[in-house]
């Protein structure tokens, strides 16, 4: 009994200097949480105040009658749904603006993923130059949008280095006015926009080529299917969640459509070439209608929202089927 109470009162002696000392893991874990959320807390703050509050403001003024000219927005009139109604029913220039977009973003995304599938084929073979080619057909995917509209402008202008080409090559009577004509115009910025962006597409194709399995093209080959045959019913069903990335990236860029069209047609003659980004910022900074413009993005928002949603199905299914 006296050991045992000489164990229970004995003191425990403090480390000596320099020795190794565990902390409690549930203490480190603590500390750590509360050292990274102080840490994390500024940019939490910066996004709530950039992102979130401008989101809100927007939200609560597209159901409002709001203008500039107005006075306060907290003194605008509440008009409920009244804007959205104004916008998907009676508005046939918002309506015409959507569906001019989309046939505009169709006729891009598959020239540019037709021509980007192409040099991503070409560039799977050696040749010479290849490293210099690769650089260049990169090149047009870093320039700013609003240098790529101003250079095109210049280029489709009556006296421009394209009607040049074309007279010299069809006489002066083929000379075109590209931006005379809704056609050509609609034309001009698709040619723009495809110029553009299809090295995006040939960059991602290229990925996905590069990181096929060899064992299926192999036991293709010794079954013996030719190349294209290889090609079509071996690679391509492969680069499936590639290919479906590449358009949902280049999707929710070509929806925005704004700078080349801007700075090619301000969406003229007439309104042949309005995108819906440019209509909605003719409502805003030019008519001064925001609460109008702010029901139009939402709308717009909801629509991208929904189209990513529906392009990424077939590639969350995947996911999902693999991680059972």
């Amino acid at each position: 009994m006296h050991n045992t109470a000489a164990i229970e009162h004995r003191e425990v002696s403090p480390p000596a200097p320099g020795a190794l000392t565990i902390t409690p893991p549930a203490r480190r874990g603590l500390t750590r949480k509360g050292i990274a959320r102080f840490l994390t807390m500024p940019g939490q703050i910066v996004s709530v105040l950039v992102l979130v509050v401008p989101l809100l403001v927007a939200f609560y003024m597209s159901f409002t009658d709001w203008s500039p000219t107005r006075g306060s927005l907290f003194d605008a009139g509440f008009t409920g749904l009244f804007n959205y109604e104004e916008l998907l029913i009676y508005d046939t220039r918002f309506i015409y603006a959507v569906i001019r977009t989309l046939l505009i973003s169709i006729a891009c995304l598959s020239l540019e993923f037709t021509f980007g599938l192409g040099l991503a084929v070409l560039f799977m073979r050696k040749f010479r130059g290849k490293s210099v080619l690769f650089s260049a057909f990169l090149t047009p995917m870093m320039i700013l949008p609003v240098v790529v509209g101003y250079t095109f402008w210049m280029l489709f202008q009556s006296n421009g280095p394209i009607n040049q080409i074309v007279t010299y090559l069809f006489g002066a009577e083929a000379m075109l006015e590209w931006f005379k004509s809704s056609h050509l115009a609609v034309l001009a910025v698709i040619i723009t926009e495809v110029w553009h962006w299809t090295p995006l597409f040939f960059l991602i194709l290229l990925s996905g080529l590069n990181a096929v399995p060899e064992n299926p093209v192999r036991a293709a080959v010794i079954l013996g299917a030719n190349p294209r045959q290889v090609f079509w019913r071996v690679i391509l069903p492969m680069l499936k969640p590639v290919i479906i990335v590449a358009f949902v990236i280049r999707s929710m860029e070509i929806i925005k459509l704004f700078d080349e069209v801007f700075m090619l047609t301000r969406g003229g003659p007439g309104s042949s070439t309005e995108t819906i980004s440019l209509y909605i910022y003719k409502l805003a900074f030019s008519d001064f209608q925001l609460a109008y413009g702010a029901a139009a993005a939402f709308i717009v928002l909801v629509g991208s929202l929904l189209l990513v949603h529906l392009l990424l199905t077939p590639v969350r299914d995947e996911l999902l089927e693999g991680s059972h």
